[in-house]
């Protein structure tokens, strides 16, 4: 039996009518201005993410000195996190013409705990591995090489500061308001519903 959900999304591919499924696909090509206001919507969940992983992170690593063990895990958790939705809202971001200086390293230190950490642990010859390893500057003798505390997350040789972190994501966050700001303007967002 199916459910009908209340709450959700859903985006049709090019050509199809979110609203009618049963209709053909259109050849009409789809309207490019609407498409940074898409993509700037999809965005914001991770970007709100991005910035209750900042608590949590933070939160995690208030407790390092106290419960070591404990807060090591948590932090790496938190931050792992943190950099997937990081990594996502620039995907979106870029996708949207803007660029940033730090979405390679969002990208490279998501790889790294996604890659080296969990999915090709112990896999030396992994491409991505080597790539990253090689940007954020890790010892090639170590896999994992992760360092933690409040105001700061060390891959490697490369420092992330979160107060850069969360400059970013203010920086993030205008962009998306303008463009969702400019799609109210020209009609592509409604108050109905």
């Amino acid at each position: 039996m199916s459910r009908k959900m209340s709450y959700g999304i859903k985006v049709s591919h090019k050509g199809f009518d979110v609203i009618d499924l049963n209709k053909k696909r259109s050849n009409k090509p789809p309207l490019e201005k609407a498409l940074p206001n898409l993509l700037s919507s999809l965005a914001l969940p991770y970007l709100f993410g991005a910035e209750k992983q900042v608590i949590r992170y933070q939160k995690a690593a208030s407790s390092l000195q106290s419960r070591p063990v404990v807060g090591t895990m948590e932090c790496l958790h938190e931050a792992s996190n943190l950099f997937e939705d990081l990594n996502t809202v620039a995907v979106y971001i870029k996708k949207c013409g803007k660029d940033h200086k730090y979405h390679q390293r969002w990208k490279d230190i998501r790889n790294h705990i996604r890659h080296a950490v969990r999915e090709d642990f112990d896999k030396e010859d992994s491409p991505i591995n080597k790539g990253v390893a090689r940007r954020l500057k890790l010892d090639p003798k170590l896999q994992i090489n992760i360092g933690f505390d409040k105001d700061v997350i060390k891959v490697g040789e490369t420092v992330v500061e979160i107060n850069k972190v969360t400059a970013y994501l203010i920086w993030a966050e205008d962009i998306i308001t303008k463009i969702l700001v400019n799609a109210k303007k020209d009609g592509f967002l409604d108050k109905k519903k």
